[in-house]
């Protein structure tokens, strides 16, 4: 194993059960579910846009001279249309409480946060063609936070692993990037079942 491969080989060990723990919570279940409701599908956008919001605005200045292609990875403006389009309101509630200067996290911390956000792109597109398919949303209706990058999600979260690979290699802070995502995991979770 190569020290780039290491990092992704502790993450997906380290994460694992978290992960799981994350997509077993009630309104994880409820979103995939063949009698999906509206009232669940509304009330995860609701929980996310809090996340997401917390992420553009605590996470991804950090990340501004690492990721040369985060504009591209701005997703709250989706979340806001969704949430327009079906008229609900979001739920404004804080999510993580990070102890630092400024409230922003260190570089390879926010790294370890972004591994789970941008992973949770994948994920989405799964989640997408379950709300086509049982709600009859598409993304211009409703769904366009689920759509994640279109047909460049898998690109981009590709790029975003030879990043977090070359940061990893080149800083040696492969225990504050698993911090960050097993603590993005954790919040998430607990978040979604407040």
């Amino acid at each position: 194993m190569t020290h780039q491969d290491s990092i992704l080989s502790k993450l997906r060990s380290e994460t694992g059960v978290l992960h799981t723990e994350l997509e077993k919570t009630a309104l994880s279940k409820a979103l995939l579910e063949e009698n999906v409701s509206m009232e669940n599908y509304l009330l995860y956008l609701q929980k996310m846009k809090s996340v997401v919001d917390f992420y553009e605005n605590c996470v991804f200045p950090v990340l501004i001279d690492t990721l040369a292609d985060l504009p591209r990875r701005r997703r709250l403006a989706m979340i806001d249309h969704d949430l327009n389009r079906l008229s609900a309101k979001p739920i404004e509630q804080d999510v993580f409480n990070i102890q630092n200067a400024g409230g922003h996290p260190p570089v390879p911390y926010a790294l370890g946060c972004m591994y789970v956000m941008e992973g949770s792109t994948l994920g989405g597109r799964i989640i997408l063609k379950h709300i086509e398919k049982h709600l009859g949303l598409l993304s211009s209706d409703g769904a366009s936070f689920f759509e994640g990058y279109g047909a460049e999600t898998g690109q981009l979260w590709k790029s975003f692993l030879t990043t977090l690979q070359t940061y990893s290699l080149q800083n040696d802070a492969d225990a504050a990037i698993v911090a960050g995502a097993t603590d993005t995991f954790r919040s998430i979770k607990n978040h979604l079942e407040s």
